[in-house]
């Protein structure tokens, strides 16, 4: 059966209105693209089996039953495809070569690691893993839904970012060589250092932008993050030295608006989110409404994993090519040395897998990968010696264990050829999935909001905790959903809070009858425990 058609781009008129809802009591959704996501998981979960053999019955009742819920949609055997989106068909770990015992092992080590603190007060949000353009398993711990709600990417934005540019630079509508001061000249400071006017399109994508101090957007939080970025200064000649910049990107966003005369994230809807069907993806933007760029994408880990495979087919997609393979090549290949990330005073990302290199806003990974990074957990790593996808969303402080543990459990799994049937693993890897939620309880201090001092109400299954007019609501013994609001826009500075995201809380009171609370953010990294005075 041929896929389901795209759906259609939104009118760019909608862009900064529907990217952020801008109630808290929730009289509009959440995010309006989340009927269509549900609407896709449905067609996930009933299933359209489009290929088998002569096996009876009995076999295909086997084989759903094996698979039905390792991931929302069906899993099948070896001789059964079941098409659950428009993205993906779904087989066993056995028939594309990954065991099923090994993915175990995988997500065990990952919830024993954060157990134990390992990920520094985190925890893994979802996972999908492709193999051979086949899913092969996918998950969410409660109370996330990764799979189906779009979570925050924060610099995995960048790779979006980066493949606007590639388009632009595929229909030659922009060079790489190409001057900043010529694409941006009415966000020029009054004075041109010879750095600056060097700056090239290749040096914002290659983080060597020659500037010692990052992320000077800040430096004019509500007005023009273009004119405030290009006020910096640029000691360096551009391109001699890599320091890690999420300003370079915005700068990338402004350039790929101008050139496109579209918003940043209706160019890529146009280009590449409907030609995946990409249904999740929204962005927040600058005061003056260009996009982020280097942060405030939001995307289901689904969508994480049809990128991912995207690249692995080098620009290719159900037989058609959108982007070229050249470009995908530049991008995910070590164009410049790279190090840590810092940000402020913070090291946000470091260790063997952050001394690999970067290319065009990909970094490249041991092993021959290379991945798409957003702080806090955010990946999609490409391993294209074993034609092989792993996306992740989380809300952790330690991205190079999340990464060792890949190594060390999932590449090894990945066989030359199909395995036999572990129809007992199967079962127990359909079984973990489907359980999959975080503990009632958190290492992590931290005060949502202060809501410490709020007062403590009784509610059915639980408390409300109200402080002014703010109201969240904790269950007892379980998480209870509160749409909370930040601010009445989708402006989002760097690590920023902005609009309305849905808070889960659950509560229990310790000896001396205190309240203690335990938070996440939905869709977030946002994360700990406290007790209500």
């Amino acid at each position: 059966m041929a896929p389901a058609p795209p759906r259609p781009a939104r009118p760019a008129s909608r862009e900064l209105r529907t990217h952020l809802p801008l109630t808290h009591e929730g009289r509009e959704k959440i995010i309006p693209r989340k009927s269509a996501a549900k609407a896709n998981t449905e067609r996930g979960r009933n299933g359209i089996i489009h290929a088998m053999n002569n096996r009876d019955k009995t076999a295909l009742s086997l084989a759903l039953a094996i698979v039905g819920g390792i991931a929302a949609g069906m899993r099948c055997d070896a001789s059964v495809t079941v098409e659950t989106s428009a993205q993906f068909n779904v087989a066993t770990p056995e028939s594309q070569g990954v065991s099923s015992r090994a993915i175990l092992s995988w997500i065990e080590a990952c919830e024993e690691t954060a157990a134990t603190n390992g990920f520094r007060h985190g925890f893994l949000h979802g996972f999908v893993i492709v193999r051979h353009g086949k899913l092969v398993a996918e998950g969410s711990w409660r109370p996330h839904d990764t799979l189906n709600e779009p979570h925050m990417l924060y610099s995995h934005s960048k790779s979006f970012t980066s493949t606007a540019v590639g388009f632009l630079v595929d229909d030659g509508r922009l060079d790489l060589d190409e001057r900043v001061v010529d694409l941006l000249p009415d966000s020029l400071p009054g004075t041109l250092s010879d750095n600056l006017r060097q700056l090239r399109v290749r040096d914002l994508l290659t983080m060597n932008m020659g500037a010692d101090r990052t992320d000077a957007e800040l430096d004019d939080i509500a007005g023009d993050w273009v004119k405030a970025i290009l006020a910096n200064g640029f000691q360096h000649a551009p391109g001699t030295r890599f320091k890690y910049d999420s300003a370079a990107t915005h700068l990338l966003a402004a350039i790929v608006e101008r050139r496109s005369g579209k918003r940043l994230m209706d160019f890529l809807r146009e280009r590449l989110f409907v030609p995946l069907g990409m249904a999740s993806p929204w962005s927040t933007t600058s005061p003056t409404g260009i996009a982020c760029g280097g942060w405030g994408m939001n995307m289901t880990t689904r969508d994480l994993a049809v990128f991912g495979q995207f690249l692995l087919q080098k620009g290719v997609w159900k037989g058609r090519r959108l982007l070229s393979e050249d470009w995908i090549s530049l991008a995910t290949s070590k164009q410049t040395r790279s190090k840590e990330i810092v940000v402020g005073a913070t090291t946000i990302g470091s260790g063997d897998d952050w001394a690999q290199g970067y290319g065009f806003q990909f970094w490249r990974c041991q092993h021959g990968a290379f991945r798409a990074d957003g702080a806090a957990g955010q990946l999609t790593v490409v391993i294209p010696s074993e034609d092989a996808v792993v996306s992740v969303n989380a809300g952790l402080g330690n991205m190079q264990r999340e990464l060792d543990l890949i190594w060390e459990h999932l590449l090894p799994a990945f066989a030359a050829g199909p395995l036999p049937p572990d129809v007992e693993a199967q079962m127990e890897l359909k079984r973990k999935c489907e359980s999959l939620a975080l503990p009632l309880s958190d290492s992590l201090p931290e005060v949502f909001e202060g809501m410490d001092a709020a007062q403590i109400e009784a509610a059915d299954g639980g408390w409300r905790l109200r402080r002014g007019d703010a109201v969240l609501n904790v269950g007892d013994g379980g998480w209870k959903i509160t749409e909370w609001r930040f601010t009445d826009d989708n402006v989002e500075p760097l690590f920023g809070k902005c609009g309305v995201r849905k808070i889960a809380a659950a509560g229990k009171t310790d000896e001396l009858g205190r309240l203690e609370v335990t938070w996440q953010m939905l869709g977030g990294i946002g994360h700990g425990s406290f007790k209500v005075r």
